[in-house]
């Protein structure tokens, strides 16, 4: 397979396939998304319909719409239109989770949504050109620093009340959409937050003794004990990388090390004999599950482009559509396998639709 054999291959499939049947069975009249489908591509009623969910969705259709599915402007703003309608509270942040008819159901201000609502808001200002997108991203942000920064210990809490053990991965995806807005629309608000998020990956997350990077740990960022302080997950390193890489672009460096550093273990540690990432290792590398989400693997795609790693990302993009992608409906994937190769999933999680955009949109974009 030639890059470009890929290239053509995503895009078959994003645009003649996935996207089409998530716009037509992914999205209810009153243009919310739901949670899941089922494998015969038939909406999932009856479960929780997360915010960040519905945030990964606006952003999946609004960057199809700029890669020129035009289809996908108008799915974009309905979707917008309805989380802001249904999920901001009056404090400035945003619920949990609504049901099947927008009322909420679970009130809790999440770090992991609100940092997807900022990300969607981002992707609604590039692509949308929506006027409210700024305004509330700004709004957000200040909410999110006057009610769940935490002034002792760096970062932000989990949730509202306080939740433990505490997560890189929140913290990393508020990275992602910080970046986000500071590409298009620079705001000392936005780096300043960007910058405390890069202090504590390099202060608290970045194992400087493994090379490695943590993802859970105690109330003052100490690594969490027992089994959980253990787990390293391949997919984030590369992430990690990724992210460390659009920081640099936008004069937020010196993690260049760091980044090699991660890129390297986890080439080491993270992929299977078939090139595939890996669920987890340990802070030594020992395997810990050899199991594969589908997220590692776009994550993988990305990041080995980036590098240069063009053969491995080839490999790992014939290896994705032979398993992930090999659906019986096509447009949906199996999001995980167990370390024996078998499917994990009784239904299709649209949240893994966010994943496949942002690596397809990079390898759609990469020049030949």
């Amino acid at each position: 397979m030639t890059l470009s054999n890929a290239q053509n291959r995503v895009r078959d499939w994003l645009f003649h396939q996935a996207l089409p049947l998530w716009a037509s069975a992914g999205i209810d009249a009153e243009g919310r998304f739901f949670e899941k489908l089922d494998f015969d591509g038939r909406p999932i009623t009856g479960v929780p319909r997360r915010t960040r969910v519905q945030a990964r969705q606006v952003y999946v259709f609004a960057e199809a719409a700029s890669l020129g599915w035009t289809e996908g402007e108008t799915i974009a703003r309905r979707g917008l239109d309805a989380l802001i309608r249904d999920n901001r509270r009056e404090d400035g942040l945003w619920v949990r989770a609504t049901d099947d008819v927008g009322a909420v159901i679970d009130p809790t201000p999440d770090l992991y949504d609100l940092a997807f609502v900022l990300f969607a808001l981002a992707a609604a200002h590039r692509v949308l050109k929506d006027e409210r997108a700024l305004p509330l991203a700004l709004s957000t942000l200040a909410a999110i620093e006057a009610r769940m920064a935490d002034p002792a210990y760096g970062g932000w809490q989990e949730a509202l009340p306080p939740v433990l053990p505490r997560r890189q991965n929140p913290h990393m995806h508020m990275l992602e959409a910080l970046l986000a807005w500071q590409a298009i629309a620079p705001d000392a608000a936005f780096e300043a937050a960007a910058r405390r998020v890069l202090d504590l990956f390099a202060a608290r997350f970045f194992d400087r003794e493994h090379l490695m990077l943590g993802e859970f740990f105690t109330a003052d960022w100490a690594i969490a004990p027992g089994g959980a302080g253990q787990v390293i997950e391949p997919g984030h390193h590369m992430e990690w990388v990724w992210l460390l890489d659009q920081a640099r672009r936008l004069g937020l460096d010196g993690h260049d090390r760091k980044a090699d550093a991660l890129f390297a273990s986890a080439l080491t540690n993270g992929f299977d004999a078939q090139g595939m990432a890996i669920r987890e290792v340990d802070r030594i590398g020992a395997v810990r599950d050899d199991g594969r989400r589908l997220w590692a693997q776009t994550e993988a795609l990305r990041t080995l482009l980036l590098r240069g790693r063009t053969d491995h990302a080839l490999r790992l993009i014939e290896g994705v559509f032979a398993t992930h992608l090999a659906t019986a409906t096509p447009g949906l994937w199996v999001d995980s396998y167990d370390a024996e190769g078998r499917p994990q999933d009784a239904s299709v999680p649209a949240s893994t639709l966010y994943h496949l955009m942002t690596a397809f949109s990079a390898l759609l974009t990469e020049p030949l």
